[in-house]
């Protein structure tokens, strides 16, 4: 067994939760039939974590060729991988109640600012895991490290976007935002290959 199919399994199990989470909250959700208030802001931040699990998952391929890794850098990667899992947690209501009404909206205004702060949390994580390897030559395909080429690197855009949905309240920024958010990373997601 490979380094790879050793670590990539730790990664397909947080990640594959996550999305079985989500399924089984939708699944629930649709049972729930007329008692549910649906809303589009949590369901176009649930089809941005889906984006976002599947790709960080592919991406994972990457490290395919390394030969070697510390305790440290997977406890790094398993925390990176935690708070998506925890944003697909945060996006739907679970448990869907059994009676009563289901309001999506109200759920989306309640755990915002949980949600958004985990994917905040989350960017940064993928960046300061990113610099630790750039910094400790495992990525070595980078050159050598500069102050200005890590801060170059930092997610400035999605996480004063993520910011900006925590605290501005208006549905139409929100719905908006969500939207060009989807697009963009779904445009710059989507076309990317793999392959041997």
């Amino acid at each position: 067994m490979s380094l790879f199919e050793f670590t990539f399994g730790l990664s397909a199990v947080i990640l594959g939760l996550a999305l079985a989470h989500m399924a089984s909250t939708v699944s629930k959700l649709a049972m729930a039939g007329r008692r549910v208030r649906w809303a589009p802001e949590p369901l176009l931040l649930a089809a941005m974590i889906v984006l976002v699990i599947v790709s960080v998952w592919l991406f994972q391929w990457d490290a395919r060729t390394r030969t070697e890794t510390t305790v440290g850098l997977m406890l790094m990667q398993v925390l990176k991988l935690v708070l998506p899992f925890m944003a697909a947690t945060f996006v739907l209501p679970d448990p869907v109640p059994e009676e009563g009404p289901v309001d999506l909206y109200a759920h989306y205004d309640r755990t915002r600012a949980l949600t958004f702060g985990v994917l905040i949390l989350g960017l940064m994580a993928f960046w300061t895991v990113s610099m630790v390897e750039w910094a400790t030559g495992v990525a070595t395909d980078r050159g050598p490290m500069t102050v200005a080429g890590a801060l170059s690197t930092l997610p400035w855009g999605f996480c004063v976007i993520y910011g900006l949905l925590i605290v501005v309240r208006r549905r139409w920024f929100n719905v908006g935002l969500l939207v060009v958010a989807l697009a963009y990373y779904g445009w710059e997601v989507l076309p990317i290959r793999l392959g041997e």
